[in-house]
């Protein structure tokens, strides 16, 4: 199943923003003369990060029952197990708690090479024309 891309940029990106890739194109050319401009550059598409309930569920437990056993357990009694009952609780926790939660973390998921000459006749004619003067 593949993501659906949220986002455009380029690999090295600190931040994304560009919902398009063709806004993400001209962001990465834009302030370049032609005559500078490489033959392709690579655009990458981001998705968000879906996380792992079971995974997260299972992280909750363990430093849970860590804790009660450290600060509230038998110490000589050994550590207590997960039961079924705790992991449907932890999950159903995480659950509820990633229906208020908002995802930013982005994972890449399709690159694209582009022709920057084929791109910018298509999409930017007019830059063609100006650096003619």
């Amino acid at each position: 199943m593949s993501k659906e891309v949220k986002f455009w940029g380029q690999e090295d990106d600190e931040r994304l923003t560009h919902t398009s890739m063709d806004v993400a194109i001209e962001s990465i050319i834009d302030d370049s003369p032609i005559s500078d401009l490489p033959e392709t550059i690579e655009v990458c598409g981001y998705a968000y990060r879906v996380p792992n309930v079971t995974k997260i569920a299972d992280y909750v437990i363990e430093h849970l029952l860590e804790h009660l056993d450290e600060e509230f357990g038998d110490h000589d009694g050994g550590y207590t197990d997960s039961t079924d009952s705790i992991k449907e609780a932890a999950e159903e926790l995480v659950t509820t708690t990633l229906e208020e939660f908002t995802v930013w973390a982005c994972d890449l998921v399709t690159r694209k090479t582009i022709n920057v000459k084929d791109w910018i006749k298509e999409n930017r004619p007019e830059w063609l024309k100006e650096n003619d003067k």
